[in-house]
């Protein structure tokens, strides 16, 4: 999705509104679902403020109330086909809309996702691209991010936001595969993103052990076996610079909608990578 930005020339009222309706509408077709709070930010607003144009939107059937959740997280939307039909007039490519809320499994799904849109409009004004993980097409047998951003300058920086009880044999692996995407030149950069302090320093001291253990992960069975092998990140010039690991704010934001500090990463480990490497035509596609 390119990221559009308010225009702030706007002062007719219907233009206003038109614009409003497509940053909502482009938001969920690039991210399926998102919370009432979240799409408030991505407009600028304040939640109240953003209710009538949300009550409005469903009026007119262009947007659909999330309605599995079975529990408090939040008051989630959907596109509708309607509203998908308003964003191919508009010129968008909807071929990957999905507006079945079949397709979202869980309310544990659901936080993820609500938890890394969040992650993503703090760092919204320092990319001009975003690709949720479903859109992310990557060759086998690379694990896919969470999100890939797109700098201005051209290179593309990862987040994952991680679970909690992850066992090291993933984490490693974890690492292997953000190690080898980023050698491969898929992304310049990753930052690995936490709920909470104790798993950012757990991460943490894994990640700067002197060699990564290596596994094998049979997919067919989820079997996951050492190889009684090592890996070396030292031996890749700047390898460990372009892994980043940030604690991130609660997944809801205020009520005012405003926007919380800045999130410089990974946008500079990106600046690292780029002078390791000056090209930056590899760019999984959407």
């Amino acid at each position: 999705m390119h990221i559009e930005h308010r225009d702030p020339t706007l002062t007719y009222p219907l233009a206003v509104r038109e614009e409003k309706t497509l940053l909502v509408l482009d938001w969920l077709l690039e991210f399926q679902v998102s919370s009432r709070e979240l799409l408030a930010r991505r407009l600028g607003m304040p939640t109240k403020t953003a209710y009538k144009l949300f009550r409005a939107l469903l009026d007119e059937e262009v947007i659909q109330p999330y309605t599995k959740v079975r529990r408090n997280v939040a008051r989630c939307f959907l596109l509708t086909r309607r509203g998908a039909t308003q964003l191919r007039n508009a010129g968008r490519d909807i071929s990957e809309a999905d507006i079945s809320p079949a397709s979202v499994t869980d309310d544990f799904d659901l936080v993820h996702a609500l938890a890394v849109q969040a992650a993503v409009l703090r760092r919204l004004h320092q990319y001009d691209e975003v690709i949720w993980k479903l859109h992310i097409t990557l060759p086998e047998p690379f694990e896919k991010p969470d999100v890939l951003l797109r700098s201005p300058q051209g290179g593309w920086v990862a987040l994952d936001y991680e679970r909690p009880g992850k066992d090291e044999k993933r984490i490693y692996m974890s690492f292997r595969n953000h190690a080898e995407a980023i050698m491969a030149k898929h992304y310049r950069a990753v930052a690995l993103l936490f709920g909470r302090q104790a798993d950012l320093e757990r991460y943490r001291t894994l990640f700067d052990a002197e060699a990564w253990p290596e596994y094998d992960d049979n997919r067919k069975t989820s079997k996951i076996t050492a190889r009684n092998t090592t890996f070396n990140p030292d031996t890749v010039p700047q390898l460990r610079q372009c892994f980043a690991f940030t604690l991130e704010d609660a997944v809801t934001p205020s009520p005012s909608g405003a926007r919380p500090p800045e999130a410089t990463d990974p946008a500079s480990h990106e600046r690292q990578a780029t002078a390791r490497d000056e090209d930056p035509d590899a760019s999984p596609e959407s």
